[in-house]
């Protein structure tokens, strides 16, 4: 239990944390939108209510603030649109491999963007691409603010179960889909 209290565990509870939290609000998000403009819920490779390729993306969002755009001396509104361009950049390879990834584990895809006008393959789309650059933005300048507050005071023993469940919720999905 050391590691947990020392400053690398702390940074680490505080990505695990991230990831969980948007894993859950992606899967709650995107179900909630999926049902309104669908009549149905999505489908998902995962058992639990949970997505983690909005978890990995927030991860990646956070990292890639923290090492490059913190530090970045330019104007605001130059950061910003460096923000924009690199998160959506970023957040449409991990869709891709997501996609590629989740056919080859599960033998099915589980999103197809070939109806969109501007889709490359059925895995990305232009008009997706601009969705992850806009939410990025809205999550890194709004909710994250608001978020880190909560994230900080998710006690570690709930961090480490909900990793468990996810770990193994992953594990259950690969052998039975």
């Amino acid at each position: 239990m050391y590691f947990v209290h020392t400053k690398l565990g702390e940074v680490m509870f505080y990505y695990f944390n991230n990831f969980l939290l948007f894993a859950i609000l992606g899967f709650c998000s995107e179900n909630i939108l999926h049902l309104i403009f669908h009549g149905s819920l999505t489908s998902n490779p995962f058992y639990g209510p949970w997505m983690p390729i909005y978890g990995f993306g927030v991860v990646i969002m956070i990292f890639l603030t923290r090492l490059i755009f913190n530090n970045l001396k330019v104007k605001k509104w130059l950061k910003i649109v460096l923000v924009f361009l690199s998160t959506t950049i970023l957040l449409t390879g991990l869709e891709f491999l997501g996609g590629i990834l989740c056919e080859f584990l599960f033998h099915k895809s589980f999103w197809d963007y070939t109806n969109m006008r501007f889709h490359f393959g059925k895995y990305i789309s232009l008009e997706m691409s601009l969705v992850w650059g806009t939410a990025s933005l809205i999550f890194l300048y709004l909710l994250k603010p608001l978020t880190d507050k909560f994230i900080e005071k998710i006690p570690k023993f709930v961090t480490i179960f909900l990793l468990f469940l996810v770990v193994l919720d992953a594990i259950v999905s690969f052998m039975l889909k």
